[in-house]
């Protein structure tokens, strides 16, 4: 059987755009240590060259061993990996890189079709920002890595249906822990959620606390993952992907 055709896209208009989405990012990323690990030699090639901060990518890797080898030897602030790699597993790779480098920001790009329940795995596993190439505009992944460089999250809305587990019963949030929560999701700190809420930073503290508690969580970023898993929050999509 043949690989399904792909529908055409002019990236022409998005050319302006794409080009400040980058000049955006790459600020963004010259406050982060990276590690890249893809299928493609090519793409590698392509981001090492465009980097305007090459020194901040501390290894590239095209395998999930040689992956895994760099985050625990430099343990870096962002992983970004490809499901597709020459050898191993993107999807393994990135369940074993959030199991025992928790404070690594792991940015998963699925470029193959993702079976639910891995899918739901790498999700409920932590990662930051799960994408599906096929539905990525221009500047899409950009956009999700200045999202959850800020503590953000990021799923692609084609995937939410493997990412929620309904339950029967189960922890409830307050319609002002689920405000607090949304401002977590969305990469928010304290303070700004504080504004946005008109609320003093110790009160959202305390929200924020308690939602811990709720959800065995073990920390704000697993605590919105947990809540948008059960359903007490909408999802939070790449805003290109409307």
């Amino acid at each position: 059987m043949g690989q399904p055709s792909r529908q055409s896209v002019d990236f022409t208009p998005f050319l302006a755009q794409l080009r400040a989405d980058h000049a955006l990012a790459a600020a963004q990323l010259q406050q982060l240590s990276q590690v890249f690990c893809l299928g493609s030699r090519l793409l590698i090639s392509a981001v090492v060259r465009a980097a305007s901060e090459p020194e901040r990518i501390l290894g590239a890797a095209t395998t999930a061993a040689e992956g895994l080898a760099l985050v625990q030897r430099h343990r870096p602030d962002l992983l970004v990996v490809s499901d597709g790699l020459e050898q191993g597993c993107g999807v393994e790779l990135a369940l074993a890189v959030k199991a025992h480098h928790a404070p690594t920001r792991v940015l998963l790009l699925l470029t193959q079709p993702a079976g639910q329940r891995r899918t739901a795995a790498a999700i409920a596993a932590g990662c930051d920002g799960v994408l599906q190439d096929s539905n990525l505009s221009a500047g899409g992944e950009l956009m999700a890595i200045r999202t959850i460089s800020n503590g953000g999250l990021v799923i692609d809305r084609s995937l939410t249906f493997a990412a929620r587990q309904q339950t029967k019963a189960g922890p409830s949030l307050s319609r002002r822990e689920q405000q607090v929560m949304e401002g977590v999701a969305r990469g928010e700190n304290n303070p700004e959620i504080a504004a946005r809420l008109i609320l003093s930073v110790d009160t959202v503290k305390t929200h924020v606390s308690r939602v811990l508690v709720k959800l065995s969580a073990r920390d704000r970023t697993h605590a919105a993952v947990r809540a948008l898993q059960l359903g007490l929050l909408e999802w939070p999509t790449n805003a290109n992907h409307s």
